[in-house]
């Protein structure tokens, strides 16, 4: 392995470290508790280390927008390999629930509440978004979450992102996963719901005139 070679991996896994400690904080945190010195300490490197990464607050927390991005897309597409074939929505449920429960969905929350006073983060946040979202749009599609053959549109996955973020919020005061699971299998209805529906048109027989 060539010095160069050696020095990108080093690179790479301090940046990975800098995350992983970034993401820590927002959990235990917030936004509002993350500082460097305290990302600094979980990730146990120098204050320099850190300003050699990231200048300033600002650029950390704009690297963990698209950080928290790809964890949360590698984490759902793994939690959906991981399930039986040809589940249906129900099944899914389960699923969905532990994702959002996860620390990388937590993080990823803290940064779009803090994005709502912050232009800058809410700048490098909405294009994130928008690739994650369409991404999301096709790890479902590709678990037949909405039923074998039929689409997930862009209000399916509009209005699971709501209910996720909205349960995250509730749950701060409200800790019933029961309920949580109860709004989950609500969104799963209407999914079958949806797929059954369109099933049926394409099973009705044309009338000819």
């Amino acid at each position: 392995m060539t010095e160069i070679k050696r020095r990108q991996l080093r690179w790479q896994a301090t940046r990975a470290t800098l995350m992983a400690a970034t993401v820590k904080s927002l959990v235990e945190h917030g936004y509002a508790g993350t500082t460097m010195q305290r990302v600094q300490a979980y990730a146990g490197v120098s204050r320099g280390t850190l300003t050699h990464h990231f200048g300033s607050m600002q650029d950390l927390l704009v690297a963990a927008i698209h950080h928290v991005a790809e964890e949360q897309l590698e984490q759902i597409t793994t939690l959906l390999k991981e399930r039986a074939p040809k589940q249906g929505p129900d099944e899914l449920v389960q699923i969905l629930h532990r994702f959002m429960s996860g620390p990388m969905f937590v993080a990823g929350l803290e940064l779009w509440l803090a994005a709502r006073t912050d232009d800058s983060l809410r700048a490098a946040l909405a294009p994130t978004e928008r690739e994650f979202g369409h991404k999301m749009r096709a790890v479902l599609q590709q678990s037949g979450i909405g039923g074998d053959g039929t689409p997930i549109t862009r209000d399916d996955l509009e209005s699971l992102f709501v209910l996720f973020r909205g349960l995250a919020v509730t749950h701060i005061l409200r800790e019933d996963d029961g309920f949580e699971l109860r709004l989950l299998h609500l969104w799963a209805d209407q999914a079958r719901g949806r797929s059954d529906n369109t099933a049926e048109k394409v099973s009705e027989p044309s009338v000819k005139g």
